[in-house]
């Protein structure tokens, strides 16, 4: 049976020329990063944004602390998903809660160096796991990805890319290493997830034509029905 109950997102900038290309290589989804100046120019992004027809994520900025500004944008253009790093104090994880009281997108945050560490937050707060499985793979050292599946179980939303564990293939698309590709996309059908996966491709690698051999990578996956 088709693997279509997970939904493949490519990751980048508000930008109207590459959103375009990733529209063009049919690809459904997308998760957007931001920063302070993207937040001081709402009506930019959400202007841009508003063009196309996709399902959005967006990723917090990893400096600052504008979060009135972000849960507007998060609003604004009907994310489903929005994305921390574990960067803030504790009392600003509650500012952070408020500021998204009444907001209808599920608040996510990110394992960055262990998959652990957020579990204290997301208990506390009711918050979403963002799985990153190429900060997971670094962590464990690559082996016994099997064990994986506990974390993949508790997860709202994943980040993969093509790395693998001892290589340098940091931030490339997930098409780039198909074969550890498909093993781990297989673990993750194994637990029924079905949010987005974002491919997260660094942005010499957000071109039209590799946004055109993701949706076609995954395609083939899709119809393998493993």
């Amino acid at each position: 049976m088709p693997n279509s109950s997970i939904t493949i997102a490519a990751k980048c900038a508000p930008e109207e020329e590459v959103l375009s290309n990733i529209e063009k290589a049919g690809l459904p989804a997308v998760e957007i990063y931001t920063s302070l100046s993207h937040l001081h120019k709402i009506q930019d992004v959400r202007r841009i944004c508003s063009k196309f027809p996709f399902r959005y994520a967006v990723h917090a900025p990893n400096e600052g602390f504008e979060i009135e500004a972000l849960a507007e944008l998060v609003d604004d253009i009907k994310a489903e998903i929005v994305v921390f790093h574990n960067i803030y104090w504790e009392d600003e994880w509650e500012q952070i809660i408020k500021a998204f009281d009444g907001v209808r997108t599920k608040i996510c945050l990110e394992n960055t160096s262990s998959v652990l560490d957020p579990l204290k937050f997301i208990r506390r707060y009711g918050m979403g796991l963002c799985l990153d499985l190429e900060h997971l793979q670094i962590e464990c050292a690559g082996f016994f990805e099997e064990s994986f599946i506990p974390f993949i179980k508790q997860a709202s939303h994943i980040h993969l890319t093509g790395y693998t564990y001892g290589s340098n293939l940091w931030h490339i698309h997930i098409h780039n290493s198909p074969e550890h590709t498909r093993y781990i996309l297989n673990l993750i059908k194994k637990t029924n997830y079905c949010g987005f996966l974002v491919s997260e491709a660094k942005t010499l690698l957000q071109s039209y034509q590799e946004f055109k051999r993701l949706k076609d990578f995954i395609n083939s996956w899709d119809n393998d029905g493993v």
